[in-house]
């Protein structure tokens, strides 16, 4: 068998990160143009490569979420939180399906500990997870906390219209 060399062996890694970025880029197309089974097959494909790739993983629970699956979602990210349990975009979905199941608390919490891991530059999403983090304590009548949030929410993405519509019509 031939030795591989250091430049080989990175040739190697390079090419199966092309492959991944492909596919991410492949799946989210498929989302967008709701073919959800093609966008699962694609991300089980990726999971052969790698099969422990919690973004890939994370990514795969949405379109469960998407498609209204919120219990096999909900697996799926507790297997990601097995794997990595500061994973803050499942963090974040799992908040998601938690607050779509009517469990405002456990979303509440969920997006509290998504908002301490994810990265500073990550301003989207942390935008987003404010804006669902203010949605959750609204219902649970936490109001003054739920304006702050979407407040916070704001100064990460400006322009994010839901939250300035929550603002004018719930803040006194």
């Amino acid at each position: 068998m031939p030795r591989r060399t250091p430049e080989k062996i990175r040739n190697i890694f390079e090419d199966i990160e092309n492959t991944r970025t492909k596919g991410i880029l492949l799946a989210s197309k498929h989302v967008l143009e709701r073919r959800y089974d093609a966008a699962k097959d694609v991300f089980e494909e990726l999971l052969q490569i790698s099969l422990n790739d919690v973004e890939i993983m994370a990514l795969h629970a949405n379109i469960y979420i998407l498609e209204g699956k919120f219990i096999e979602a909900e697996n799926r990210l507790n297997q990601v939180l097995l794997l990595d349990p500061n994973y803050p975009l499942a963090l974040y979905f799992l908040g998601f399906v938690h607050n779509s199941k009517g469990e405002y608390e456990k979303a509440i919490n969920m997006y509290e500990t998504a908002l301490k891991y994810f990265s500073e530059h990550e301003k989207m999403e942390i935008a987003d997870t404010y804006q669902n983090l203010g949605c959750s304590l609204w219902e649970v009548n936490r109001r003054e906390e739920a304006i702050e949030a979407w407040k916070t929410c704001l100064k990460y993405n400006p322009g994010q219209k839901h939250v300035k519509e929550n603002l004018r019509l719930f803040s006194k």
